[in-house]
């Protein structure tokens, strides 16, 4: 087989559509037409066109997945779990994942600290709230302990539930003696992941400063 032609594709930049002995036969990337080095005129093996036609599929699914890096990090699970949703092979989804860990484009212990420290900033998150959340997203029990011990190591979690608190007792009726108050913001505590030793020292704190420094 020959290669009678190679022409861009009009609505598609960056592709373009192959004929071999006169007939269209598929389309393809620059990248992958460039990686095999094809040209008009050239002899095209059953062997060379199957090669391309893996190229084009390997580099489909590496696409799909920059495009998802690019919206936000995610760990390896849930970057194979949302190409495996694409139906693309197995055996793509895990090339590419294998050459964005390679160029660290995909790091499950990069994105487990970004992860915690985004959420300790942006949402006053406590350590069990952060580690169920990075389990359901496919990190590694050891990776997600680690990353824990490293960003809250050296964080003051009674000041981080005190801040969440504030904010909390902010938005609330001010009903300085309402037990009830009380538990909600133990309660909201409670579902940012601080655990009840923080809960019971931090509700104490607050509950003094909201009614002007007199302990309850």
């Amino acid at each position: 087989m020959r290669i009678t032609r190679i022409e861009s594709q009009k609505r598609r930049p960056g592709r373009k559509n192959i004929y071999l002995d006169g007939a269209f036969v598929t389309g393809a990337s620059d990248e992958a037409i460039l990686r095999l080095g094809l040209r008009s005129g050239d002899e095209l093996s059953p062997e060379t066109l199957e090669h391309l036609l893996q190229t084009e599929s390997y580099l489909t699914a590496r696409a799909s997945a920059l495009r998802l890096l690019a919206v936000r990090p995610r760990s390896v699970k849930e970057l194979r779990d949302r190409l495996g949703k694409k139906s693309l092979p197995l055996r793509d989804i895990e090339k590419v994942i294998a050459d964005l860990e390679k160029a660290s484009l995909l790091d499950d212990r990069a994105f487990a600290r970004a992860f915690i420290r985004d959420r300790t900033a942006l949402k006053a998150s406590g350590p069990t709230l952060l580690r169920t959340k990075l389990l359901q997203l496919g990190v590694p029990p050891e990776i997600v302990e680690e990353a824990l011990a490293q960003e809250l190591g050296a964080v003051d979690l009674d000041l981080l539930a005190l801040h969440a608190a504030q904010s909390y007792l902010r938005r609330q009726p001010a009903e300085k003696s309402d037990p009830a108050r009380r538990r909600r913001t133990a309660s909201h505590l409670a579902r940012r992941g601080f655990s009840w030793e923080t809960i019971t020292r931090v509700l104490r704190r607050a509950f003094a400063e909201d009614s002007g420094g007199d302990n309850e």
